[in-house]
């Protein structure tokens, strides 16, 4: 019971660093300063989500700025709620971290690089979608501000949640999972699997639970009509022919940059599978759709978390699983005592 309080209690402290953190990485990044249509505190989470509604039918890029944007929401503009959010989902993000940190194979700077990529990627995709989908949302430097933010955050978190967590006073596991080489096909297969699937769910998360909502249709395309699915697909292509080639390469990027976290883990598929779920959920912009929005409407930023928390669990599952299948698990066994 001791070591588990430890551990809750490190936790807390890598939330807190975290929040933190964030704070720190505005300032330097001047994000808050040069990009005053999109808060601080949930940039890094509104930019992918904005672009899974649009994708699935809604304005074109040189499309009118909707009105909704036009001035943040009250709550957007309460510091102290802003902040009460921030480090809840500072602290959902940490109780991830923990938990790779827990499964972890590896030690020391190697899983500082893993968790580094892992944050960056956040950040990184951000400053990617924000180019075609939040024009008139956004200032025309968020991109590289996000990516210098994102730089911020992911070279201070990282080694200090491994430090907090005690990943620096470990090497490689005992009894670590058995690993085999993967062949030049077999990583073009996997490669081939995730972007197939990166970009089907995609859409699908897209339309059947973001596009549903008719305010997030308002917002997006300035009226509520609705197409089907397929009316939405064939439009999109339509209007827009480079939109599935850039979500493939967003895919293979995505994959790239979260991969080192991924093959971190240990045990078989399904458990791999299961944290990277985690990993991804946690990870991918939905947690920090609890923080009051100044771009979206509360309505919007809501079908937004709940569209990435179902993407994010569902495609994290696929990618672990098919990252790792075929490797033997390792024995099971706590890791509390080394963490604590």
């Amino acid at each position: 019971m001791q070591k588990w309080l430890t551990l809750g209690l490190k936790t807390l402290v890598v939330a807190s660093g975290l929040t933190i953190i964030f704070s720190v990485a505005a300032v330097v990044s001047g994000i808050g300063r040069r990009a005053p249509a999109a808060a601080t505190t949930s940039i890094a989470s509104t930019a992918p989500t904005a672009a899974t509604g649009q994708a699935a039918g809604g304005r074109s890029p040189a499309g009118p700025r909707p009105p909704a944007a036009s001035q943040p929401p009250a709550s957007a503009r309460q510091p102290a709620k802003v902040l009460l959010f921030l480090f809840i989902a500072s602290l959902i993000q940490a109780l991830v971290v923990a938990y790779l940190v827990l499964e972890s194979e590896w030690g020391g700077w190697k899983m500082v690089g893993a968790l580094f990529l892992l944050v960056l990627n956040l950040w990184l995709q951000a400053g990617l979608e924000s180019v075609p989908y939040l024009r008139g949302h956004v200032s025309p430097q968020f991109s590289r501000l996000a990516l210098v933010m994102g730089l911020v955050i992911a070279s201070l978190f990282a080694p200090f949640a491994v430090w907090v967590l005690g990943g620096f006073g470990r090497g490689a596991k005992a009894g670590a999972s058995e690993r085999t080489r993967w062949s030049a096909s077999r990583w073009a297969g996997a490669l081939a699997l995730t972007t197939l699937a990166f970009v089907a769910l995609y859409y699908l998360c897209g339309y059947y639970i973001a596009w549903q909502n008719p305010v997030l249709r308002q917002f997006y395309s300035g009226t509520t009509e609705i197409r089907s699915f397929w009316g939405q697909m064939a439009w999109t292509w339509s209007g827009t022919r480079w939109m599935l080639p850039f979500q493939a390469c967003r895919a293979l990027l995505f994959v790239a940059m979260t991969l080192p976290a991924v093959r971190m883990l240990r045990g078989g598929a399904a458990r791999v599978a299961f944290g990277t779920a985690l990993m991804y959920a946690a990870w991918d912009g939905s947690v920090g759709l609890i923080i009051p929005s100044p771009i979206f409407p509360a309505s919007v930023a809501h079908s937004h978390m709940v569209e990435l928390a179902v993407w994010g669990l569902v495609f994290g599952a696929f990618v672990g699983w098919v990252m790792v299948s075929g490797r033997a698990a390792a024995p099971a066994q706590s890791q509390v005592p080394e963490a604590a």
